[in-house]
């Protein structure tokens, strides 16, 4: 993909997969290994699934620039000028040389091409099993692997689709294009590509989530908490919001409801202590709440990396749209007032947040979203409930409005009451084709659904086939 991607591919085509927690192309010299023989045995397997998350986690992926994308460019939250971080996403003072786009593009095809490689390797071991000796359990424990890796290549990809491609259309062809595919091969030196359709990114994912359903073997197969690893309840959760955005709403009610169906008591409806739920966002452990988080530690050393930095001394700050979304008794609005915007560390370390990729309550709004869209009020009241009763003067469903038309816009509205700052509204606004006021209101009425991010010019003018988005300056916000 990316030009330099590919010339430090070129360059170290020796280089197997790195140890856990380590940069991708940052590795000792002695440490490497060529890759034909990078994957030997279970532990070189699990090392290059967690050098996947490693980059999905990383600040210039999920772990910061996607979730600040998705609210900057929003009408939720606002950058410093002063401080000019991400400040030409809020204003859309955007070119195909802006370094956050870049990141995001450099390290979700670095996330995409280590899962690809460790498929890659992980079935190559499966297949001299017998020579390698392996048991039963260590064929599972690579299953495993293999099924985190397929999940997480799909959630890339989608993420990837959903910026650098238009939104999903299902009453068009969706021949608009979306982005390069990986499949069974990694990415090669110097080889030729092209961006695939919307229609066919998304096929891919539907394709990649399908294979981590069928090689995910259990939770007890994870190098750590479940929480923090696609494991079938996230696998779940990412099929449900790769259909809500498709617009298959049976389906995804179907997939969210199987997310659910999987936790701990996770199809039961009720809620946290209001007391717990304002604390857990000072707070890295996992908690009902959790279906799939990137996870932080001190040993991170995130400092001016860190979401919480962002949101803290680089001065970025939610919107006054924002602010006026909660009623008086809503205790979400507390989180605002004590924690400052759900990230702002633990005791010990104040740039240390998780960052929640799905949680419990989008599963109960995807549900309550598409049993309106149904017209299944009865069931769409009771979903909603779980998440709106956080206003603590909702106290049942005869409180909630009646009609699918109402109940769609309460359920928008209800996204950004408890999903603020998690990355969803930009993404929201597309797939449901509102206009929203961006660049604080400078901007308003903005038709996100015609808009597209370029693809960064340092790709482009590699010239190993992949092409701008043609004509993406004409819908930029005025």
């Amino acid at each position: 993909m990316k030009n330099y991607i590919i010339l430090a591919i070129s360059a170290a085509l020796s280089l197997g997969l790195v140890s856990c927690g380590e940069s991708y192309f940052d590795v000792d010299l002695e440490q490497n290994i060529k890759t034909p023989d990078a994957y030997r045995t279970v532990q070189d397997v699990q090392n290059g699934m967690i050098g996947a998350f490693n980059s999905f986690g990383s600040y210039q992926f999920y772990g910061r620039d996607v979730v600040a994308l998705g609210d900057i460019g929003s009408d939720l939250a606002k950058a410093d000028a002063s401080s000019g971080h991400f400040y030409s996403i809020f204003s859309y003072s955007i070119t195909d040389t802006d370094e956050d786009l870049e990141n995001i593009w450099d390290y979700g095809y670095k996330t995409i091409d280590k899962c690809t490689r460790t498929i890659q390797g992980a079935k190559a071991v499966l297949e001299s099993k017998e020579e390698l000796k392996l048991d039963e359990e260590e064929v599972l424990q690579v299953e495993n692997c293999i099924a985190e890796c397929y999940a997480l290549r799909a959630l890339s990809t989608f993420t990837l689709t959903n910026i650098f491609g238009l939104p999903y259309n299902p009453t068009k062809a969706n021949n608009q294009l979306g982005v390069a595919l990986l499949d069974e091969q990694p990415l090669q030196p110097f080889e030729q590509t092209e961006r695939k359709t919307v229609e066919e990114c998304y096929d891919k994912v539907l394709s990649d989530i399908d294979d981590a359903e069928s090689y995910y073997v259990d939770d007890s197969f994870l190098p750590g908490e479940a929480g923090f690893f696609l494991n079938s309840s996230a696998i779940s959760a990412l099929r449900a919001r790769v259909y809500l955005y498709m617009g298959r709403y049976a389906d995804a009610k179907e997939a969210a409801e199987n997310a659910l169906s999987q936790l701990k008591n996770g199809n039961n409806y009720d809620l946290p202590s209001n007391d717990i739920y304002v604390s857990s966002w000072s707070s890295i452990a996992t908690n009902d709440e959790t279906i799939f988080s990137v996870c932080k530690t001190n040993d991170d050393n995130l400092s001016a990396n860190a979401l919480n930095t962002l949101y803290g001394s680089y001065g970025a700050t939610v919107s006054s749209y924002l602010e006026d979304a909660f009623e008086e008794n809503d205790i979400r609005a507390k989180v605002l007032d004590v924690y400052a915007y759900k990230y702002q560390g633990i005791s010990t370390a104040q740039s240390v947040s998780n960052i929640p990729v799905f949680r419990k309550s989008e599963m109960y709004l995807i549900i309550a979203e598409c049993a309106a869209q149904l017209n299944q009020i009865s069931e769409a009241k009771q979903a909603l409930l779980f998440t709106a009763k956080r206003n603590t003067d909702i106290t049942s469903v005869d409180d909630l409005p009646s009609s699918s038309d109402e109940l769609l816009t309460f359920i928008a509205n209800e996204r950004v009451r408890e999903l603020y700052l998690e990355g969803h509204r930009w993404f929201d606004a597309r797939r449901t084709g509102i206009t929203i006021d961006v660049m604080g209101g400078a901007a308003t009425d903005f038709d996100v659904a015609k808009f597209v991010y370029p693809i960064p010019a340092a790709e482009i003018n590699a010239g190993f086939g992949i092409v701008q988005n043609t004509g993406w300056e004409d819908y930029l916000p005025e």
